[in-house]
């Protein structure tokens, strides 16, 4: 790493759901406040801001989505300053989904 270049994490997990499953999942508030974030203001859309709130911490950030490829990829922005996040969801066999996200 160049000593000015921002640091990059990637993590990935092998979930074993159907990749639209696993799409929706993250997409949709109702099904993603089930595991990671308490609230947000709506469902993840192309050029949609939503705030995504964890208030057992009382902690919010705006998160802005810049592309949706369905069941592929989505690209956002979020935090401050903003960091770049992208999913990725490749279909794997026996109807699992490898989920990675950089």
């Amino acid at each position: 790493m160049e000593l000015n270049q921002a640091p990059v994490a990637e993590a990935g997990m092998l979930i074993r759901r159907p990749v639209a499953e696993v799409f929706e999942a993250i997409v949709d508030p109702a099904i993603t406040t089930k595991f990671w974030f308490t609230h947000s203001s709506g469902r993840l859309d192309e050029g949609k801001p939503v705030q995504w709130e964890w208030r057992m911490y009382g902690v919010s950030t705006k998160v802005e989505v810049s592309e949706i490829v369905p069941n592929e990829k989505i690209a956002m922005r979020w935090s401050d300053p903003p960091t770049t996040v992208v999913w990725t969801f490749t279909r794997m066999p026996g109807n699992t989904t490898f989920l990675e996200a950089r």
